[in-house]
């Protein structure tokens, strides 16, 4: 019998859904129809205008008769279709998952939150904002054949229709995106390439490469590789990537798709050997490195330097107008003077030869035939990039990382290089500078001296067992005392580790003494030797000094912008580590002002900052509100993890008077401060836990966008499921009952938890009822006697006005939870007050008594006992409306509405 009651309650869950989707949606299909206005025909012998006379003697409006039985018909549009404005610059993907089209804009477009509705089938979708990219997921379950065009205002979506009908067609040819294998990579070919964008597959959870184009080509066939597949895609390129070596990144001629690690998977052609000679290899060569003494390496730039003559001076205007072979020979003379330069030590006078080069800047002149005969070809342009990268000009060495010849494996140590000083990912970025390090310390002393210290200190901070193991014995310099102190403490020899520490901040050299004691603090916390309001106290410190003393390392370099590099670096991950021990302290807020403005960089990548992020973004979502009851750790009082006791609060200048925030105020803070995470499943599990936040406060409309965004994040189908029922309850709260029904479809899954199955078949109710199946909402509530089943059921009940059935089911939740003795709970109190409403809207006035006496004397609060009160009082008269006091659990707040 229960069985049978369990199918009936399911073929009546899916009746009750598809009759919310023909009244909460725009009608379309099956569900349109037309409403007669009225029942009786018009007499033909009836006025077109009444003059109607009123009780006053004076005449009212004319009144024009109705003329028509029903609305007219809107005629649909022959082509369905959804038009995105846009620039020219924004590319476009787009793909099947599932039942839902998912369309990738490469770029943050407001403009596609509040596309107009017309109808149509393209009616039904979402848009979810991402960093830097906005994604809309279109519910289109039966796959029509889909058309994009790229207009001059955005792009346009329609659908195809058959031959002859409409004026939705696929052109007869377009151009391709061409598949092509190289040398450790594979290169997906563009006329007009857009970004790479990286997010989950919401049908299967695996992580997506999407590629964008910014015109209309036809796509790649699907392929299987192996640890990735080519998915098919209405526009662009997306790879499916089962392997964490993989990695796709934008290049000028398209996707290129590699796997970094030290064992690398094979990806399109067998990868290149390096040279068999270092000395040998195309990085010399393009260069210009030579095998000599310092002392000649520094002579030669010299002699290059003064056979420039007029050559040195600026080449707009010494090569306006003159001849094509004086611009080849004046060029000429440069490249080999930048190449002297760059091998004596002297990157920057390299870099002010080669700044205007041809093709890089707009402002150079024109070269005519020369630039169409391939020049400049790669060694020139290799040798601008490095010159720039240990110029500190990162954008002049951009094409480091994208450029066909950076691929190279004699190259890898520099595309490494840029990674590092940009502050990419510390994963790719140690395996390539590993893979290169060998001829790193084969280099020319002037140029070694450059690199090596960086790309060393880099490997022991940030490399793997194996990327560590290449550094073999460290040189017997005290340079490199603290990198090798780093590689014991993460080789496991932590005692050894920390007594070097110990000695090394008395160290004579300034810079390297700081080092270690922000090393000394890192290890002793992670170790738990002190707690992290100690630490949070010392890096505020050493922060100070940095500050104070205007950054004592540079002092003596400002001509060497690798140093100037360095130390802001130092700065930024000092400030990185205060903000995680801010955030461990209990003070998140503090340490958003602390992370904030902090960028990728050598000495902080990017997933290291995003990391500190998470811990900060963490505790102010699950964090208690940030207040007073923190001031204590602001002022230095705290505990010592290593004796147990209490260490007093600190006076002084590091002292700070920490805000109250209220915790809505956080939530807000946290949402602001999301794009500060990449778009993967862990920021999923924060944007899940922020939405839940956000509807325990009542604010369901903040809810929704956040619960959004973690829905499409997620990669695990129960948390998806468990994510899209909190989207669903949010979207009745703000109205928004489409998006609600979307939202449980999607999150039907067989086998669901049963507290899950449970909140859902609430919301399924709450739909209902919002569609006015108000009979159906209570069937599938019927055999539910939970507290929160008992509480909704009031609810709908309450929102009927029937009130003497609304006193017998908050009856019996009251019953079972409001305590005989002791006081009462915040959400009691409020029970106390909904069921004293219903009944005295009901006339029940011994229902109202038998809760005097069961309250008793304990206190209700202040406003609850004067509206108890009232009651009371009312309740001896004639039956009134309910003063619409109605409290229900958080995950349902708001959805009774106060009756009027």
């Amino acid at each position: 019998m229960a069985d049978r009651r369990g199918e009936d309650r399911r073929h009546l869950a899916i009746g009750l859904l598809a009759g919310a989707a023909c009244v909460g949606l725009v009608a379309t299909g099956p569900c349109a129809h037309t409403a007669p206005l009225r029942t009786h025909p018009v007499s033909p012998s009836a006025p077109a205008v009444q003059d109607v006379p009123r009780s006053d003697g004076l005449h009212a409006l004319p009144v024009t008769s109705v003329q028509a039985d029903a609305l007219p018909r809107v005629v649909p549009q022959a082509d369905p279709s959804l038009f995105l404005p846009c620039d020219g610059n924004t590319g476009l993907a787009a793909f099947w998952s599932g039942a839902e089209l998912m369309v990738v804009v490469d770029r943050a477009l407001p403009a596609l939150f509040h596309l107009p509705g017309d109808g149509s089938l393209f009616d039904r979708r979402e848009s979810i904002a991402l960093n830097g990219a906005t994604l809309l997921r279109l519910y289109l379950p039966d796959h029509p054949t889909l058309v994009v065009e790229r207009q001059k205002a955005g792009w346009l979506l329609c659908v195809a229709r058959k031959a002859g009908q409409g004026s939705c067609h696929a052109p007869a040819t377009l151009p391709a995106t061409h598949l092509q294998p190289e040398p450790g990579r594979v290169l997906f070919a563009q006329a007009q390439p857009g970004q790479v964008v990286t997010i989950p597959d919401p049908a299967t959870g695996g992580r997506l490469f999407v590629g964008t184009t910014r015109q209309v080509e036809a796509v790649v066939q699907p392929r299987q590789a192996v640890g990735y597949a080519v998915r098919p895609a209405v526009l662009g390129v997306v790879v499916a990537a089962d392997s964490a070596q993989l990695a796709m990144q934008a290049t000028p001629k398209g996707p290129v798709l590699e796997a970094i690690a030290a064992q690398p998977l094979p990806v399109g052609l067998p990868a290149s050997p390096p040279s068999a000679s270092v000395r040998q290899g195309q990085d010399w060569f393009w260069l210009g490195l030579k095998e000599a003494p310092a002392p000649t390496l520094l002579q030669n730039w010299r002699k290059a330097r003064d056979s420039l003559g007029q050559a040195g001076d600026d080449p707009a205007k010494i090569l306006a107008g003159q001849p094509e072979a004086v611009v080849i020979t004046t060029w000429a003379m440069r490249v080999a003077a930048a190449q002297a330069a760059f091998a004596a030590g002297y990157p920057q006078q390299a870099w002010a030869l080669l700044r205007d080069l041809p093709g890089h800047n707009g402002s150079s002149p024109d070269l005519g035939v020369v630039g169409q005969r391939g020049w400049p070809g790669p060694g020139v342009q290799a040798l601008r990039a490095c010159a720039a990268l240990l110029s500190g000009d990162l954008a002049g060495a951009a094409p480091l990382a994208t450029a066909e010849w950076a691929f190279g494996p004699d190259m890898v140590l520099w595309r490494g290089a840029y990674f590092m000083l940009t502050g990419a990912d510390s994963l790719p970025t140690s395996v390539l500078l590993a893979r290169g390090y060998a001829r790193l310390e084969q280099y020319p002393a002037p140029v070694r001296a450059w690199l090596l210290p960086a790309v060393t200190q880099y490997l022991a901070q940030f490399g793997g067992m194996d990327e560590r193991a290449v550094l073999g014995t460290l040189p017997d310099d005290p340079a490199y005392n603290l990198d090798r102190i780093v590689v014991q403490a993460r080789s496991g020899q932590e005692e050894t580790a920390r007594v070097a520490l110990e000695n090394l901040t008395a160290s004579g050299d300034d810079h390297m003494a700081d080092q270690a004691r922000a090393q000394l603090v890192g290890f002793l916390l992670a170790h738990d030797q002190i707690g992290p309001d100690m630490a949070a106290e010392a890096y505020a410190q050493l922060l100070t000094a940095q500050t104070v003393e205007g950054g004592r390392a540079t002092s003596h370099n400002t001509n060497d912008p690798l140093a100037v590099q360095a130390q802001a670096g130092f700065v930024a991950a000092l400030r990185v580590a205060y903000a995680q021990a801010l955030a461990q302290a209990g003070q998140p807020v503090r340490a958003v002002s602390v992370l904030g403005g902090v960028g990728a960089s050598a000495m902080v990548p990017q997933d290291k900052l995003a990391q500190a992020w998470r811990t900060v973004l963490s505790g102010l979502i699950f964090g208690s509100p940030h207040g007073a009851a923190n001031s204590a750790v602001a002022s230095g009082a705290g505990r010592n993890n290593r004796t147990g006791r209490a260490t007093p609060a600190r006076r002084g200048r590091n002292a700070e008077v920490v805000p109250t925030l209220a915790k809505g105020q956080q939530l807000a803070l946290a949402r602001a401060n999301m794009g500060h995470l990449p778009d993967d499943p862990l920021k999923a599990k924060l944007l899940a836990g922020l939405g839940r936040q956000f509807l325990a406060l009542g604010q369901a409309a903040q809810a929704v966008p956040v619960l959004q965004q973690a829905d499409v994040l997620a990669i695990e189908p129960l948390m998806r499921a468990d994510i899209e029922e909190q989207l669903a309850q949010a979207a009745l709260e703000s109205n928004q009952r489409p998006l609600a029904l979307r939202a449980l479809e999607r999150s039907a899954l067989p086998n669901l938890p049963d507290d899950l199955a449970a909140r859902r078949r609430y919301d399924e109710a709450r739909l209902a009822a919002a569609n006015g199946n108000r009979e159906g909402a209570q069937a599938l509530l019927a055999d539910d006697e939970s507290d929160t089943g008992l509480s909704v059921r009031g609810a709908l009940y309450e929102q009927d006005q029937q009130w003497a059935d609304a006193v017998l089911v908050v009856g019996r939740l009251a019953s079972r939870t409001l305590p005989e003795k002791g006081e009462l709970t915040t959400e009691q109190r409020d029970l106390v007050i909904r069921l004293a409403s219903d009944a005295t809207a009901a006339g029940d006035a011994a229902t109202v008594r038998s809760l005097q006496a069961w309250v008793g004397g304990r206190p209700l609060g202040a406003e609850r006992q004067a509206l108890f009160a009232a009651l009371l009082r009312r309740v001896q008269k004639a039956p009134v409306v309910s003063l619409g006091v109605v409290r229900v659990p958080t995950q349902f707040d708001k959805s009774v509405k106060d009756p009027k």
